[in-house]
């Protein structure tokens, strides 16, 4: 009885070793999503920064977050258009990117054991998937992504939030609150990145991805958010709901090394 046990012992032990052989020399490699804030031409930062805004007029930002789900990559030499899943749900939040060195670095997101190959770019939601958007922060464990950011009223979450202080009349004192809350299913908008990706075997690649908050408020030279008519909404008004989601949409680049 004791040699059998030695012997199974010896076994297992070999077994493992070969297991962790074989989880060392995987040819899966690991993509980096960086998301960089702007502001126009200028680094998005948080509190410390006043930039100019139409009407002659300038803002300070406190908050600018937003959800990003159902994020692939695309396949290149696939017919069907078959992707690879990165991601189900994250929140990509500049709350904390209050200096020029934090916004040099952006905002990150490592996804690891990703196939090599070769890849035309990426997809990806901006909001909650209505899949995801169907269930409370009671379903998830904190800490999780959809653990805040609820509104019960609404059944659903917060998809973007953009809050700061406007200087409506150049005293330099920014007194008016600005607080905009977009949400609900209609307003998930879908967004396609076309990029050549090459991922080798064990390699570390980086997709930088530039989202400007002044496109996101200002379409056109006439077709902006004039805070002098509306400071605050939370999906009240359709149209600005709509007016942002579509922007953001737009506002979400890939760098241009």
């Amino acid at each position: 009885m004791r040699k059998i046990l030695a012997l199974s012992c010896l076994l297992l032990s070999f077994s493992l070793m070969t297991c962790d052989k074989e989880d060392n020399t995987s040819d899966d490699a690991e993509l980096t999503l960086t998301f960089k804030g702007l502001f126009s031409d200028n680094p998005l930062k948080m509190f410390n920064a006043e930039y100019p805004y139409e009407s002659d007029t300038k803002l300070r930002l406190q908050l600018f977050q937003f959800y990003i789900s159902d994020v692939s990559l695309i396949k290149t030499d696939d017919p069907k258009g078959d992707s690879i899943k990165l991601i189900d749900i994250e929140l990509v939040s500049f709350k904390n990117i209050q200096s020029d060195d934090a916004a040099q670095k952006g905002i990150s997101f490592k996804i690891k054991n990703i196939p090599p190959g070769s890849y035309k770019g990426i997809k990806l939601g901006l909001g909650v998937s209505a899949d995801l958007n169907a269930f409370g922060p009671s379903k998830y464990t904190p800490p999780h992504p959809l653990d805040d950011n609820y509104w019960s009223w609404a059944k659903g979450y917060v998809f973007t939030k953009i809050e700061g202080n406007a200087d409506l009349d150049n005293s330099g004192k920014f007194a008016t609150k600005l607080t905009f809350h977009v949400g609900e299913d209609e307003f998930f908008r879908k967004k396609v990145l076309l990029k050549n990706i090459e991922i080798k075997e064990k390699s570390s690649t980086t997709l930088n991805l530039d989202v400007d908050l002044h496109r996101v408020l200002v379409a056109a030279p006439a077709s902006f958010l004039d805070f002098r008519k509306v400071t605050q909404d939370h999906t009240t008004d359709r149209s600005i709901a709509k007016f942002l989601s579509d922007n953001l949409q737009q506002a979400l680049t890939i760098h241009n090394e």
